[in-house]
């Protein structure tokens, strides 16, 4: 294990703290901020930020440098356990960035969850530990009263939530969005409507990046042992 030699690519906090955590398991690291093919040579492994990564597929630049490079590059995003980790630190995250964007406590909200994926039920049960009234729906609801949510949490990486559908709202309804660009929001109707939308990308390393490195890490360590 000790000879086994990894880049570590990328700026993003956790990926700093993957590289400590991945050299006290006994790998030899190589960490680099910006990804240079030519500084593949003498790796046995690479590493590469979220942004490598696209619906659980690694990007075509970082595939094709490293098959050049004889470099396997791991692809930690097709891998449930961490899916399920880094699901459960984007709703610890979210509960921040919620409390600091709204002007009431969580008691008295009324929240709606698009998305029942990962993200959105490890959404659904951190928040399902307060009193406030929270529901979950896969599809955008066909009816809907005007004051039935002051939180909408978007989970949904596809163009669902239309400006009809953002009409349904009260003025004072506050948007969250969690799902991957473009996202799930009409960008125009957002601002013609002058829609309270709170953008919320790369939670994990924003606020846990020392457990989202160390959650990528452990994956690594699983996939090369």
């Amino acid at each position: 294990m000790s000879k086994i030699t990894v880049c570590v690519v990328g700026k993003d906090k956790r990926q700093k703290y993957l590289a400590s955590y991945l050299e006290e398991q006994g790998l030899c690291v190589r960490y680099q901020e910006e990804f240079t093919p030519s500084q593949l040579k003498g790796n046995d492994y690479l590493v590469g930020p979220v942004t490598f990564y696209r619906e659980g597929e690694i990007k075509a630049h970082a595939k094709e440098a490293c098959e050049k490079a004889l470099v396997e590059i791991i692809n930690y995003m097709e891998c449930e356990e961490f899916l399920l980790k880094n699901a459960e630190l984007t709703a610890e995250g979210l509960l921040a960035i919620i409390i600091q964007n709204t002007s009431y406590a969580l008691d008295d909200a009324k929240i709606l969850i698009l998305g029942n994926g990962r993200c959105g039920k490890a959404i659904l049960s951190i928040l399902s530990r307060f009193s406030c009234q929270v529901d979950i729906d896969d599809e955008i609801p066909e009816s809907l009263p005007k004051d039935s949510y002051n939180i909408v949490i978007n989970t949904i990486p596809a163009p669902v939530l239309t400006r009809a559908f953002l009409q349904k709202f009260a003025k004072d309804c506050v948007f969250f969005e969690i799902a991957s660009p473009p996202g799930g929001f009409d960008k125009i109707a957002v601002e013609e409507l002058n829609i309270n939308l709170i953008s919320c990308p790369g939670i994990p390393g924003l606020y846990s990046p020392q457990s989202a490195g160390k959650a990528i890490g452990q994956t690594v360590i699983r996939i090369i042992s």
